[in-house]
């Protein structure tokens, strides 16, 4: 069966209520989530009347036990297969880290890369798992106080139809977050895809999305920008994201999650995703006031597979 079509996933043009952009994967998480979702709706705006609230609520009930239900009569199949793609590169890092194929994340200014190192005890090779790392810095006389390991390659191409998936799983601590992201080479905009982050010991991730519009713009909600996903990541996870010109798909152990759309608006950058290059890295990010007793904190990558659209047969 097709899961987008035949389970109950709402429409997400309908926008404004930022109702359906909670997720949970698992009859495990989902009284967790619903605890979670109520606590966010109490944050919304409180024009809202009570009675649209409460219906509001009940469809989200309603809509988790139709997606845990339909993802129960998910058939049996080759793990690699997905309907109406093709496995076009993949990397299982049995052999480690091949760097003819993927770059160490240099330190910058950017959060993301702020303490990074090329350090080789940030980046291990462990039962066919990639393992990256954040250590404490014992390195005498450096001053950086954390040093963090992270990866990054070719991701999405402009104008191309494209999906990407990576099975991590994560090792957490306070202050340390685990990502999957997708940055444009021209890296001048706030813009960014991320499709997995793990902010320190919570037991879910966020799929977001940032540019111009989410951002300067000041419209993070129309349509939503970011979603909860009632996963614990430290457990093995499949994460991806397809990118289409008109939006993009956000999964989860290839269940969709949400959907980023591009929408009709007289204000620029809504939707840059499609119009550029983007690469794809891997990592551990930690805060500034992280405590290095808290360390280290660890990203258990098994694989990365790139698809692309399956040819029709001529």
């Amino acid at each position: 069966m097709n899961l987008i079509s035949d389970c109950p996933v709402w429409d997400e043009n309908d926008y404004g209520k930022g109702v359906f952009n909670t997720y949970c994967v698992g009859k495990e998480n989902c009284s967790r989530m619903l605890l979670l979702f109520l606590r966010q709706q109490l944050k919304r705006n409180n024009k809202q009347n009570y009675m649209t609230k409460m219906t509001t609520l009940l469809l989200t009930a309603a809509l988790f036990t139709g997606m845990i239900s339909c993802a129960g009569q998910k058939e049996e199949k080759d793990e690699k297969y997905r309907a109406g793609w093709e496995l076009v590169w993949e990397d299982d890092f049995d052999e480690g880290l091949n760097l003819n194929e993927w770059r160490k994340i240099p330190k910058g200014k950017h959060h993301m890369n702020h303490f990074s190192s090329m350090h080789d005890a940030l980046y291990l090779s462990q039962e066919g798992n990639l393992v990256l790392r954040a250590l404490p810095n014992s390195v005498p006389n450096d001053t950086m106080p954390f040093l963090t390991g992270g990866v990054t390659r070719e991701g999405l191409k402009a104008g191309e139809v494209s999906r990407i998936e990576v099975k991590v799983r994560v090792n957490p601590a306070e202050g340390a977050t685990q990502y999957l992201s997708l940055l444009p080479v021209d890296q001048s905009k706030n813009i960014s895809i991320d499709f997995m982050e793990n902010y320190g010991l919570d037991q879910f991730v966020y799929q977001s999305v940032s540019s111009e519009y989410t951002t300067t713009g000041g419209m993070p909600d129309n349509p939503p920008s970011s979603s909860l996903v009632g996963v614990n990541p430290v457990q093995y996870h499949i994460y991806g994201i397809e990118k289409y010109p008109d939006s993009l798909v956000f999964f989860v152990n290839d269940l969709r999650t949400r959907k980023y759309p591009r929408i009709l608006t007289e204000m620029a950058g809504q939707f840059p995703f499609d119009e550029q290059d983007f690469n794809l890295f891997m990592g551990i990010r930690l805060n500034r006031d992280s405590n290095p007793e808290q360390l280290p904190a660890d990203m258990l990558i098994d694989w990365v597979r790139v698809y692309k659209p399956k040819r029709e047969a001529e």
